[in-house]
């Protein structure tokens, strides 16, 4: 199964190792450092209970020279993905199918836009992931699990289904389902609440489990959320609010969420695709969201204030 993966960061070239590893030719689409140093050594993933080395097929800064591929896997964070769109289209043929892993609730909508909603499979990832130095992952915690599904009316394709089975022979759990915008808005609601209270108070994930008042805080945040999703006609398998929670408290004592490391290395962050897309809907829809407009706001004056020239408009 021929693999091309737009974006390389911790869970872009961490998919690319695994899927190297397991024999299938794979297509890394970056650049920079990072990029130089996976062509030339390959990518070392460093997980809680070993150290490993993949060399993927091919790593590129030009998608054109990729060809087509069966799956495409679009690892972008979300402020980068406009400016990637159009490279998707020399990546697609018959049978393509399009992986989208950001978060948030939107991207999945703007890739189906490109490349047609029929292949377009919404998809959430739950790893801890980082690039330590160019060429090496840092995996927090194992197994790496993937939920993802078409957009209805759409069912899953063939191929669609024979990448659920390749990822669980890799040790990848996957599971391919008949809605992704299920999996897309429990992943939000969780990565929403998660990343606008880890990263306002700057605390580990362990600091919040033994915390009574954070756990207060968090518990609405994710309410709220799920009102949103509910007002939008989302359904749900199980309970997202209960299940997010429960991810929270499997989560190594040392974890933290992406945005805030983000935040603290002076990346820009997801703070429009995750809290303020939450809020900015839930205005849409008419659904009250005090606590995560409060975090909302708070990111937006910290984020700005770590500038010289504050990005409110």
């Amino acid at each position: 199964m021929k693999i091309a993966i737009i974006g390389a960061g911790g869970v872009g070239a961490y998919l690319g190792a695994v899927f190297s590893r397991a024999g299938h030719p794979v297509a890394l689409v970056a650049r920079g450092a990072h990029a130089h140093a996976m062509a030339t050594t390959g990518i070392t993933v460093h997980s809680r209970s070993d150290t490993w080395v993949a060399r993927p097929a091919m790593v590129t800064d030009d998608a054109a020279t990729v060809g087509v591929a069966d799956v495409v896997i679009v690892c972008l964070k979300t402020y980068h993905l406009d400016a990637y769109l159009a490279n998707l289209q020399c990546l697609i043929g018959p049978r393509t199918v399009v992986l989208t892993l950001q978060n948030g609730i939107d991207a999945y909508r703007k890739v189906a836009e490109t490349v047609g909603a029929e292949r377009t499979l919404p998809g959430v990832i739950y790893c801890e992931l980082s690039v330590e130095t160019p060429g090496v992952i840092r995996s927090g915690f194992d197994p790496v699990r993937l939920i993802y599904g078409p957009i209805p009316p759409h069912v899953p394709s063939t191929v669609a289904r024979a990448f659920a089975q390749a990822c669980l022979q890799t040790g990848l759990l996957a599971t391919c389902g008949e809605d992704g915008r299920s999996a897309v808005w429990s992943k939000a609601i969780f990565v929403a609440a998660m990343s606008a209270v880890t990263t306002v108070s700057g605390v580990s994930m362990g600091t919040l489990h033994r915390d009574p008042e954070a756990g207060i805080l968090l518990t609405a945040a994710l309410t709220e959320a799920h009102a949103v999703a509910i007002a939008d006609g989302v359904t749900f398998a199980e309970n997202p609010v209960t299940a997010a929670l429960a991810i929270a408290a499997a989560m190594p004592d040392d974890a933290h969420s992406s945005m805030a490391r983000d935040y603290r290395a002076g990346r820009p962050i997801e703070l429009e695709a995750l809290s303020g897309a939450i809020v900015h809907r839930g205005r849409t829809l008419g659904v009250a969201t005090p606590i995560n407009h409060a975090l909302y706001a708070l990111l937006r004056l910290r984020d700005a204030a770590r500038t010289t020239e504050a990005r409110i408009p």
